[in-house]
């Protein structure tokens, strides 16, 4: 009886024993999915937060794009206004008196002492009108903005104009939003490295319920998330 009861537990223990060891390695493995599963969860968080901070900065950019591009185009039309609302009408009327005072004294010629009286009254009120228009006037009173044919230039006093505020005719909306276009760029790359990393946690979850193919599964799992961990490196690195 007494042996066999040994040679009956002889027997069994081999069996206890790779029952044992299937149930340390079946426990191996499921540690391992657990840390793939976690793993691939943080870098997918990490990912995300970053892309949408990225996307956030392009927003931005392109809004800023906007409201300077709108300075922009407010500084450039004040700009224009002083030229053709403020100092051309008044620099015309300016011309306008000195041809008629140039006109007047040339026609005195040949005049009658009553004439010439009168057109010399006339010539001297357009002069002072003249000098009066032109007080402080720079379109009139710079001969630089003469013309040969008696006219102004009027590119060369509205490029004065503007070199006035530097800082505004700097302004750069397309450079802003280029960089704007760089960052959603990046910012989408950033979200195609969340595929390998999706792919990295699919497979964890086949792998959980498998024995015999949980290992290849594992390694494929873990070599997904490196490849989205690379991805979403050299992207911050060369985007």
């Amino acid at each position: 009886m007494t042996g066999e009861l040994l040679r009956s537990t002889s027997a069994e223990e081999p069996s206890v024993a790779a029952s044992e060891i299937a149930v340390a390695s079946h426990e191996r493995g499921s540690g391992g999915v657990a840390i793939l599963l976690a793993i691939a969860a943080v870098v997918a968080a990490i990912i995300g937060a970053r892309a949408s901070m990225v996307s956030n900065d392009a927003n931005d950019s392109w809004q800023s794009a906007l409201r300077t591009e709108v300075k922009r185009s407010a500084a450039a039309m004040a700009d224009v206004q002083t030229l053709y609302e403020s100092e051309l009408p008044v620099a015309i009327e300016a011309l306008q008196a000195k041809v008629l005072a140039e006109e007047m004294s040339s026609a005195q010629a040949g005049q009658s002492p009553a004439a010439q009286q009168a057109l010399a009254v006339e010539a001297s009120v357009q002069s002072q009108l003249v000098t009066a228009l032109s007080a402080g006037l720079e379109l009139a009173q710079n001969s630089s903005y003469a013309l040969p044919s008696g006219g102004y230039d009027l590119g060369k006093r509205l490029a004065d104009i503007r070199a006035r505020n530097p800082d505004l005719v700097a302004l750069n909306p397309d450079g802003i939003e280029a960089a704007g276009d760089r960052l959603a760029q990046k910012a989408v790359l950033l979200t195609y490295a969340l595929v390998p990393t999706s792919l990295c946690a699919l497979l964890g979850v086949l792998a959980q319920p498998l024995r015999r193919d949980r290992g290849w599964l594992l390694s494929s799992g873990f070599a997904a998330l490196l490849v989205g961990v690379v991805m979403a490196v050299g992207t911050e690195v060369l985007a």
